[in-house]
């Protein structure tokens, strides 16, 4: 029986949080997690942009990376390169498929923002033909945050994965708009404000694993909410993942599904 969004089974558990535990608020746990793994986070890193140099395995790149971000951030423990190896391996379809959509999307999406930013001098209907190509933009990146997340931890078909992240891209806005903060702001920062070189450096050392652990670490939640938990509920199977707690307001820097 499917789960909230009604498509397939939850079928790759993970590690969960043990449920006597200390609750940390999550914009510090955060940053205690991404410090304690910061090594390993550049060693990914490295391991990542090496398998993205023939660029059509980006996609299965970022399939197998999120994968061991999100065994990092589940405090799961990780053997780098065998576990990314074999993620990189079972993913890799999936990861190839999303992979080229996201370079033929982005490609369209890039010509549109040049073509139609370019037409506003000569009409102001213009104006609105970009407002839309922005709203796509943003459900662009916001269905991004989730896409790979789901082929790493839910057991769907192609479709399913891309409606529910669609879907998703709605459902954890508010989220969605903070993860864009950070994870835009890192990449402004990184590729605008920085020399070229400091930003090949950071490219290559640390700035896509610091950017998945953002999207991984605020995304999975709600995967969880509207996914993983409403198919053990729904089949009286114990959830491996620890529900989330409520927050209260001085603590939605990271924000908890509600």
């Amino acid at each position: 029986m499917a789960g909230f969004l009604g498509f397939g089974n939850y079928a790759k558990p993970g590690k969960g949080v043990k449920k006597d535990g200390p609750k940390k608020k999550r914009f510090f746990l955060f940053f205690e997690i991404y410090f304690r793994k910061f090594w390993k986070l550049v060693q990914l890193n490295l391991l990542y942009v090496l398998f993205c140099i023939p660029i059509i395995t980006i996609g299965p790149a970022t399939a197998a990376m999120t994968k061991i971000i999100h065994s990092f951030t589940m405090e799961k423990p990780v053997f780098l390169f065998s576990d990314f190896w074999d993620a990189f391996k079972a993913n890799f379809k999936q990861g190839l498929v999303v992979g080229i959509l996201d370079l033929v999307l982005s490609f369209c999406i890039t010509q549109a923002w040049i073509f139609y930013y370019a037409k506003t001098l000569e009409s102001g209907l213009y104006w609105v033909l970009l407002g839309i190509v922005i709203i796509f933009t943003l459900l662009f990146a916001f269905a991004n945050y989730y896409v790979y997340l789901i082929i790493c931890t839910v057991d769907l078909k192609l479709l399913p994965i891309l409606r529910n992240s669609f879907l998703l891209s709605f459902l954890g806005v508010r989220t969605n708009f903070i993860t864009l903060f950070f994870a835009g702001g890192l990449t402004v920062l990184v590729f605008l404000f920085c020399p070229i070189f400091v930003s090949l450096l950071l490219a290559l050392f640390i700035f896509f694993s610091t950017y998945t652990m953002i999207t991984a670490f605020n995304s999975f939640q709600y995967i969880h909410k509207y996914m993983i938990h409403p198919y053990y509920f729904q089949n009286g199977l114990p959830d491996p993942y620890e529900p989330q707690e409520e927050l209260d307001e001085a603590d939605r820097v990271f924000e908890d599904a509600t």
